[in-house]
């Protein structure tokens, strides 16, 4: 099965981020956008990975999360990957925090001595709204996206890591919550 491990945005963040994807959308650009209910903050993509390992999985996430305390993050702006001259992707940026890098580190080691390969890329914490399917209707689309990149879209309360089952269907795909690992960590 298909795995990530991820952090949920909540609802107030959700239907502001839908707010700005009905926005967008309106331009009639040529994007397969993702709807609210999809859109989490990953940390780590797992890929493939064999039920054996779940439980593994599980209890490191575990281990992880009693160590870190709650925090709070912030989405805010707007920007595309790899960059405006070529965009793939349309996000929403992730206010980084010194608790994120420090929980995404953590996950990274634990995944990397159950097998999975450490991220060569640097984290770059975002929230995907759209991949761009062809250039048509990109060039508005992409103007009145940049309006957006002072805005702020809500504050993201994270108190837990939750382990995704990802199932591609022709439709999209769609996800399901395996376990989930409260962050528990005392001052």
């Amino acid at each position: 099965m298909r795995c990530f491990i991820a952090i949920d945005i909540g609802e107030e963040t959700r239907r502001e981020i839908d707010s700005l994807i009905s926005r967008l959308r309106r331009l009639g650009p040529d994007l397969k956008w993702l709807s609210g209910e999809r859109i989490h903050l990953t940390l780590k993509f797992l890929g493939n990975t064999e039920e054996a390992l779940v439980e593994r999985i599980k209890a490191s996430l575990t281990s992880i999360a009693s160590c870190h305390r709650i925090f709070s993050l912030r989405a805010a702006g707007t920007g595309v990957f790899p960059d405006y001259s070529r965009p793939r992707v349309l996000w929403v940026g992730i206010d980084g925090s010194e608790e994120l890098n420090l929980l995404y580190n953590d996950i990274e080691s634990a995944m990397e001595q159950l097998g999975y390969r450490r991220e060569e890329r640097t984290f770059r914490p975002h929230l995907t709204i759209a991949r761009v399917r062809s250039s048509r209707g990109l060039s508005p689309l992409l103007k009145e996206l940049r309006r957006y990149r002072e805005s702020e879209f809500g504050k993201i309360e994270v108190a837990e890591i939750l382990l995704m089952k990802s199932t591609l269907k022709p439709t999209g795909a769609e996800y399901e919550r395996l376990f989930s690992a409260a962050l528990g960590k005392e001052d």
